[in-house]
């Protein structure tokens, strides 16, 4: 349990740095770019790994690492919820777009993340 617990919470520290990262290199705008982003690429990789390694038992503690920690600390429902509401005190047709874009392009990306997988898992097999 321990154990668990630290890949957890090293796995969320590294994604939280990066996320912060992120939000330092990409100059802020109306809409929250780099929060749209960051979504959208923790959809694609955590669909992606649940969808091929994930399945697999043996990577369990990779799972806990880089599924609960890493993509958990990465990416941000609460920072999207808030950008949101400021948004819509603001600029409310911003804040439709950027809440419709977060779900159907995170959503997609999710799909293309199971895709890739499916695709990766494929030629995986023709190796064996």
């Amino acid at each position: 349990m321990i154990k668990n617990s630290i890949l957890v919470s090293v796995g969320g520290g590294i994604g939280a740095i990066l996320r912060y990262g992120l939000n330092q290199w990409i100059p802020y705008a109306v809409i929250p770019w780099t929060t749209l982003l960051i979504n959208v690429i923790g959809s694609f990789v955590l669909a992606f790994l649940t969808f091929s390694l994930f399945q697999d038992t043996r990577y369990s503690k990779l799972k806990l690492f880089v599924g609960t920690g890493l993509c958990g600390g990465f990416t941000t429902m609460s920072t999207f919820a808030l950008e949101t509401v400021k948004l819509l005190n603001t600029y409310p047709a911003a804040a439709l777009l950027y809440t419709m874009l977060t779900l159907f392009i995170g959503v997609g990306m999710s799909f293309a993340g199971m895709a890739a997988a499916s695709q990766w898992s494929r030629r995986r097999e023709v190796l064996k």
